[in-house]
């Protein structure tokens, strides 16, 4: 009888090295493209408003187009008000009082 272990190799203990990669990400490479697409939509918009306010669409006289604005509006009566105001108001301030004024003054 014969051992069946006997022609093998030994197994071999592998030795391994263990290593951890670390990975930092602090946005200096890729990017998101959130910001050029807010900056795109923004110059969009503005030659837009530009386009309308000096494309001189809005510049034709309402002659030219027909249009005609004729509005029937009430008549209102106001009572007529009469404000004695004098025109000089003179106010005495005892010298015990110190009056600081600010601004110009017409002395």
């Amino acid at each position: 009888m014969s051992d069946h272990d006997r022609d093998r190799e030994p197994e071999r203990v592998r030795e391994t090295d263990r290593t951890t990669t670390v990975v930092h990400t602090d946005g200096g490479g890729r990017r998101g493209g959130g910001g050029v697409l807010i900056a795109v939509l923004l110059i969009v918009a503005l030659l837009a408003l530009l386009f309308f306010l000096f494309g001189g669409n809005m510049n034709r006289a309402a002659d030219e187009v027909g249009v005609n604005v004729d509005v029937d509006v009430p008549k209102v009566e106001v009572p007529d008000v009469d404000l004695k105001v004098p025109e000089k108001i003179e106010v005495d301030v005892p010298k015990e009082i110190e009056v600081k004024t600010e601004g110009n003054s017409a002395q």
